[in-house]
């Protein structure tokens, strides 16, 4: 998808525009509280340098021989322009997909500076991308975090949710969803105190849950009242996530999660808690661990469903995710908003990146471990047998950590395994847009339903 590109990237005029709309706006004053620091825009035939100080951004002009600045974002006028394209190609939808992407932009000069402003920056990106299309008659409607419409709201009591276009309307019910603890035995023989939520009855669904985050991305698909009819739907929160309790003695170890550990508490809860093989649906880590099960633990898992599983994802882990000079809470919520697709509700988007900001502190670093070091689908893809174990394999195609290429690669390696692409959808399907998600699951659940009553009326 190109961009047209006529005239300067960065028009003066519309510089200082959207440094004036940031300034105003509450979301950029909130990520850029207290910080100090000047940078420079360049593209391929021009630059420019900003100061920002305490949530007001300045725009300084055309940088003198003399000036100094802590970094710069420098890239081709190419990239520039399909980053600020009202609705961006797959790739191009942030800061952090840009340069993961695209070999020619760069992040330069002090990246500790660049990554406790990072939040600030995407929501400039935001705000610049929607007045540049609001200025050429390509963008309508409200400004990025302006009051959501009805239909992208969460539904309080049972009510119907209607998304434009996205199919029927879906009756949730949060109330029936239940939280229960259990008290499980962990891999070296400490126990953890693990929250879990369950709804609905017949065919057990297991859902894992990403990498720093926790069940409560399941909520929509927990509350579904027609998915509740048909299948008896778990989620639970690893030890240290969400509302789960680390083991005793947490303190003096660092957190990491290996292949052996997560597979450790999902089996133990499959066993303890569920009773009995379950169909096993996990996002990202999540879903790369749904794959692991099946590869490595047939006999308890029915069906593995892989969303946003990647064949691997190097380069995930930072320095900067657990580094006492960058606030986690701001930092690491904007590492993974970037992974989302750009069309999805923003109202689901914030509250994804919500749910990141209340991670414990090197957990999302410590489950990088096994999501973007330890985890090969070369080694566990040819294992699987889709003959015993169904496998379906599900990404969203803004996803740059998990792209749709990786995860064709990953599907490749199992044989028999169903594979298929969702537009407009990025790396947490579930939670920045369910019910457009809930088009694609549908397909596939029906499916296994289909399979697996078939399977029990033959016994």
């Amino acid at each position: 998808m190109g961009v047209a590109a006529t005239g300067p990237v960065f028009h003066p005029d519309e510089l200082e525009q959207w440094a004036a709309a940031a300034s105003q706006d509450t979301a950029f004053q909130r990520m850029s509280r207290g910080l100090e620091t000047r940078f420079l825009l360049a593209s391929g035939r021009e630059a420019h340098l900003l100061s920002l100080k305490d949530g007001h951004l300045t725009v300084l002009g055309r940088p003198a021989p003399d000036d100094s600045w802590d970094f710069a974002l420098r890239g081709p006028d190419e990239s520039w322009r399909r980053l600020l394209s009202p609705v961006p190609p797959p790739g191009y939808q942030s800061l952090t997909a840009l340069r993961a992407i695209d070999p020619g932009f760069a992040w330069e000069g002090n990246l500790l500076r660049l990554s406790q402003a990072l939040a600030a920056l995407e929501r400039w990106v935001e705000l610049a991308r929607w007045h540049k299309g609001k200025a050429n008659g390509s963008l309508a409607g409200v400004p990025p975090a302006a009051e959501q419409s009805a239909s992208e709201q969460p539904a309080g009591s049972a009510s119907r949710e209607v998304a434009a276009g996205w199919g029927s309307p879906v009756l949730r019910d949060p109330g029936q969803i239940t939280g229960k603890y259990r008290d499980l035995p962990g891999p070296d023989g400490r126990s953890s105190r693990i929250y879990y939520e369950e709804a609905g009855q017949g065919i057990p669904l297991l859902m894992l849950h990403t990498a720093g985050a926790d069940s409560r991305q399941y909520h929509a698909l927990l509350a579904d009242v027609e998915l509740a009819r048909d299948w008896h739907m778990y989620a639970f929160d690893l030890p240290y996530h969400g509302r789960s309790e680390p083991p005793d003695g947490w303190w003096r170890e660092p957190y990491r999660l290996t292949a052996e550990a997560y597979a450790h508490w999902c089996l133990t809860f499959i066993r303890e808690v569920i009773g009995q093989p379950a169909v096993v649906m996990g996002c990202s880590m999540g879903g790369a661990m749904a794959v692991y099960l099946a590869a490595r633990h047939r006999d308890h898992v029915r069906a593995a469903i892989g969303l946003q599983a990647p064949d691997r994802s190097p380069g995930r882990i930072t320095r900067f995710l657990a580094h006492a000079q960058v606030n986690q809470a701001v930092h690491n919520p904007t590492w993974t908003y970037g992974l989302m697709s750009p069309t999805s509700p923003e109202f689901h988007r914030r509250r994804s990146w919500w749910l990141y900001s209340q991670g414990g502190w090197g957990v999302y670093e410590g489950d990088l471990h096994f999501y973007s070091r330890e985890w090969d689908g070369a080694a566990i893809g040819p294992e699987v047998d889709t003959e015993h174990c169904p496998v379906y394999l599900l990404t969203g195609e803004y996803d740059y950590s998990a792209s749709p290429t990786s995860t064709r690669r990953l599907a490749g390696r199992i044989r028999g395994c169903r594979f298929r692409v969702m537009p407009g959808l990025g790396h947490f399907p579930m939670t920045e847009a369910p019910d457009q998600f809930r088009e694609h699951l549908l397909l596939v659940l029906r499916e296994l339903q289909t399979d697996i009553e078939g399977k029990w009326r033959e016994v």
